[in-house]
């Protein structure tokens, strides 16, 4: 069940955002934008932006007997840019409730390592592009903003590699072939109306794919071995979306009223959200300081955290805000840590997880309407990873090593939007809903994988890329 992760933050998103209102909190200070009148959600559309995703593949290795030749599941990671074209139809149901059907496509450089860690080899491997079709309802938070939940079918192509040696990075003369995997989705975002026919989307998604075997083949066409490799794929897009407002006709609804929110003043949060992580690795001999990996490859990692945090923030002008902020999260997302045995006669590894990180920085914001804001932010950031035992992948024994905890130091970067709510009148004046996507960067370590013997060290150097939803209360 460790798919459900994500669909639980996703279902928690929208309940919270389904009793979404604009707060009657009045303006104190900074004059406010004018209200916004009513949109045309009912007809057509096409959207077009970028984005950033990165992926993490469980893997194993069998042989084409079928025993397995790594028997320790490790976990390969992946990441990189990608762009999205796309179409599809809304009808406003009622007011507040917007359905509808889209499809789109994606061209994508995310690349990542698959490997065999029995021969030491490893190859490059990019998901060059992903097709969905699917279906979307959403809540009008306000007249001019939709928040919306999406899932259905998809389908992923990633590259064909070629295998070198991890040792010197020669070519072995060994590849797997391009394969398309099939899959679900499930995703969530928030669309705001920037003029009566143009929109502004950003969207999470979060994509399961099959388990491929994917089959190691010399130049004379021979199998080795296959290579099972089973992806998790998370993207964050932002679009621009045009309507042409036509198709079937639409009841016509009387406009939701918004009231102008006060954006000023300190507050508190706490959410819950998922995220990957990806780390490039290589291991040196710590005597000789030689790489006994000498080609970079790509580790990954996935699971849940929860975060809580404080700010404070001015609106300086009708439709701008300026604020600074603090936060704290506890991680549970697991990965691998691999080194280059130099006692054992194959790579060695362990399961690794980010167990904490916090952040302070800055952030501004643009006022979207009355009660939504959108923003951008960035700062320093610190994580601290967990200490790794390590295994001999094939048989599954203990090789007597392990590295220590350890934290590293960097800088992150996101956006989101935030959203006055007061679900369904049952909460007090004060409450507001985020929904935050953060990069981060954080520096390189070489751990040292010590014990009854000194194998090799691991230069590790992670990026860690989340997705969060927090409620806020702000003590004005």
């Amino acid at each position: 069940m460790k798919t459900l992760g994500p669909v639980s933050a996703l279902i928690t998103t929208f309940i919270l955002v389904n009793g979404a209102n604009a707060a009657d909190m009045p303006a104190k200070a900074a004059p406010q934008p004018p209200l916004a009148t009513a949109t045309p959600w009912t007809g057509f559309y096409v959207n077009g932006g970028i984005g950033y995703g990165m992926w993490a593949a469980d893997t194993t290795v069998s042989t084409i007997v079928g025993t397995c030749a790594s028997c320790v599941t490790q976990v390969q990671g992946g990441k990189g840019w990608l762009g999205v074209i796309g179409a599809g139809y809304d009808y406003q149901f009622t007011s507040r409730i917007v359905a509808g059907i889209f499809g789109d496509f994606e061209i994508a450089d995310l690349e990542g390592t698959i490997q065999d860690g029995g021969p030491f080899r490893a190859g490059r491997i990019k998901e060059k592009s992903a097709w969905a079709a699917g279906v979307r309802a959403g809540w009008l938070v306000t007249p001019r903003t939709l928040s919306y939940i999406n899932g259905g079918y998809t389908r992923a192509r990633f590259s064909s590699t070629d295998m070198v040696t991890t040792i010197t990075g020669a070519s072995i003369g060994v590849s797997t072939p391009a394969t398309n995997f099939n899959g679900w989705f499930l995703g969530g975002g928030l669309e705001t109306s920037l003029t009566p026919n143009l929109f502004w989307r950003t969207e999470y998604r979060y994509a399961s794919y099959n388990n491929k075997a994917l089959p190691e083949i010399n130049t004379a066409g021979i199998i080795f071995d296959f290579i099972n490799f089973e992806p998790r794929v998370q993207t964050v897009t932002t679009q621009l979306v045009y309507k042409f407002n036509g198709g079937l006709p639409a009841p016509v609804y009387p406009p939701i009223a918004e009231v102008p929110t006060n954006w000023t003043g300190p507050y508190i949060n706490a959410g819950v959200g998922y995220g990957l992580w990806t780390a490039d690795e290589s291991s040196i001999n710590p005597v000789t300081g030689v790489c006994t990996i000498c080609v970079t490859q790509r580790q990954g990692g996935k699971g849940w955290l929860g975060r809580i945090g404080a700010g404070y923030d001015w609106q300086f002008a009708p439709t701008w805000v300026v604020g600074v902020f603090g936060d704290f999260d506890w991680s549970s997302a697991k990965g691998t840590l691999q080194d280059h045995a130099l006692f054992q006669a194959q790579a060695i590894s362990g399961d690794i997880k980010q167990r904490s990180a916090w952040a302070l920085g800055p952030r501004f914001g643009w006022v979207i309407s009355p009660g939504t804001l959108a923003y951008a932010n960035g700062g320093f950031a610190s994580t601290q990873f967990s200490g790794t035992t390590m295994f001999n992948i094939s048989p599954v024994t203990p090789t007597g090593t392990s590295t220590q905890s350890f934290t590293t130091n960097g800088w992150f970067v996101g956006g989101g939007v935030e959203i006055a709510f007061n679900l369904f009148g049952l909460l007090p004046k004060g409450f507001f809903m985020r929904s935050e996507y953060r990069y981060a960067s954080y520096e390189n370590k070489t751990l040292s994988d010590t014990g009854s013997i000194t194998e090799a060290s691991v230069n590790f150097k992670p990026v860690v890329q989340t997705i969060t939803t927090s409620v806020i209360f702000k003590l004005n």
